[in-house]
């Protein structure tokens, strides 16, 4: 029933709304679930264990209101398995996903506050995440300076587990966030810089705690992608210093390039690297050359398995190619290859391979408020994976994941204001 009051409550709000004319209003929503076939996704499956097959679902409501000074925006946001609440229960995965204003104290210049998403450049350190059915959002201030020729961003935030009166433990990620991003064009070309940094506590009890361990993370993109070229490339470079969450001293880096070529509208193909670097086996203890991939969009890279989401503490080599094909302006498929290895050397084994994956795609777009994905893959283990999945003398599956994802987004209502 209080969900029902919640949903009822935004709906006539926003709907009241509409009686005003200077305004523009929006309400939409998803309705997106998703059946997993797995078999060995994220770590080879052992013989003794079955297959499962999984079917989660993930519903928003939505609204927009924007003003020529300001903009709020509200998603709700519920979750679930199917199954996972009976038959009798509605379960209480109902919360808030964003809940932010926008006040624009120039058509330039604007400050954001609130519960919202963040991503930049490729996502690699920022993404909603929305491959996942619980993506994230950050509660922060954002200040934005964004013209044609250049973008500024700025935010902060300090984090609490509850509306505490003293200085308490907070676990569930950052403690605190400082960022910068900027953003330039330069004729054919794009190039950005970032810097991130974290806080995190030092300390398990209240008496004890003190946000006290920074991780710093600082670095690039410079890209080419225009329409009258066929080829194009983006290049990423980041270096980690500070200290990792366990208060190691921290010093890691990232190196990434992508590049494509377009053989015509329908056909194009892709090559790439990401080098991630890694801590040896007789590094101390009190030192950290593992790089942290932050809050980025893990399913986007590295393959869609996810065997390497979290990197191993040797790093990740990921050489990688493709290619896209698009049937029509509805059907499209993406074929990828990934091989692996460690970037130092894993103890007692000399080869650092750690497999190769394959991925099948195809995406169908039905409506503009329709889409149907679906999607294969496999996983070619070798020694090297059972050392890093700790299944040394495990008889596994031959690995392989399949899905079938349907997306419903419809729009319930929308207006716009009188110019």
């Amino acid at each position: 029933m209080k969900h029902k009051k919640i949903w009822y409550l935004l709906f006539f709000s926003l709907g009241s709304l509409s009686l005003l004319t200077a305004q523009k209003i929006k309400i939409d929503g998803e309705l997106r679930t998703r059946g997993e076939l797995r078999s060995g996704f994220r770590k080879p499956l052992a013989d003794s264990l079955d297959a499962a097959y999984v079917n989660n679902l993930r519903v928003r409501l939505g609204a927009t209101y924007s003003e020529k000074d300001y903009k709020v925006k509200i998603t709700l946001q519920d979750t679930e398995t199917y199954g996972s609440n009976g038959i009798n229960k509605t379960g209480n995965n109902l919360g808030v996903y964003e809940a932010w204003a926008e006040y624009f104290f120039t058509p330039e210049f604007s400050g954001v506050l609130g519960r919202q998403i963040l991503e930049y450049d490729d996502k690699r350190l920022f993404s909603s995440g929305n491959w996942s059915n619980t993506p994230n959002a950050h509660d922060l201030l954002k200040l934005k300076y964004e013209t044609s020729k250049f973008k500024a961003h700025v935010g902060g935030g300090w984090n609490n587990a509850a509306d505490v009166l003293y200085e308490s433990v907070y676990d569930k990620s950052y403690k605190s966030l400082f960022y910068t991003w900027l953003y330039k064009p330069i004729g054919k070309f794009t190039a950005s810089a970032i810097w991130v940094n974290e806080g995190f506590q030092k300390g398990e009890v209240p008496e004890e705690v003190k946000t006290s361990i920074f991780r710093n993370t600082v670095g690039a993109n410079f890209g080419l992608d225009d329409r009258s070229i066929p080829f194009s490339f983006y290049a990423t470079g980041y270096y980690q210093f500070g200290y990792d969450r366990s208060d190691s001293k921290l010093d890691a880096s990232l190196l990434a390039l992508k590049t494509k070529y377009r053989f015509s509208d329908f056909i194009s193909a892709n090559v790439g690297v990401d080098y991630f670097s890694g801590s040896k086996s007789t590094l101390s203890k009190s030192k950290d050359h593992t790089f942290n991939k932050l809050y980025g969009a893990n399913h986007s890279f590295n393959g869609s398995m996810e065997y390497w989401a979290t990197l191993p503490k040797q790093g990740l080599l990921d050489l990688y190619g493709g290619v896209s094909v698009k049937a029509n302006s509805k059907l499209s498929f993406d074929g990828g290859f990934h091989t692996f290895s460690t970037a130092e050397k894993m103890d007692n084994r000399n080869n650092k391979g750690i497999g190769s994956e394959i991925d099948l795609l195809a995406d169908y777009t039905v409506s503009q408020t329709l889409s149907l994905q679906a999607g294969w893959s496999t996983y070619m283990k070798n020694k090297g994976t059972r050392i890093l999945k700790d299944q040394l003398g495990v008889d596994t599956k031959f690995p392989q994941w399949a899905y079938i994802m349907i997306t419903f987004k419809p729009v319930f209502f929308s207006t716009k204001a009188e110019k």
